[in-house]
């Protein structure tokens, strides 16, 4: 399985995940506010949501490769899995 968000995608979970943990995570005040100033940092069109997509692209990818088995077709019909032939 491939998954690739892009910016917009990325930016649309990262609002949903903060406003999740704003309003239902038990945070002070201060720590909701400091949570609304970090997500503002990462606002449509800034350098810094290009990087949290890739950041997040690749933590998704990794997560995704970790659970799942796939398999690789090796001389003829021998077929092992990825996770056998990875050193």
């Amino acid at each position: 399985m491939n998954v690739i968000l892009n910016t917009d995608e990325a930016y649309a979970v990262l609002v949903r995940v903060s406003a999740q943990l704003i309003d239902h995570g038990g945070l002070s005040e201060a720590g909701q506010d400091a949570l609304r100033v970090w997500r503002e940092a990462y606002a449509v069109g800034n350098s810094e949501l290009d990087r949290f997509a890739l950041a997040c692209n690749e933590a998704l990818g990794n997560s995704i490769d970790e659970r799942t088995t796939r398999m690789v077709r090796l001389r003829g019909m021998v077929y092992v899995s990825e996770k056998d032939v990875r050193p």
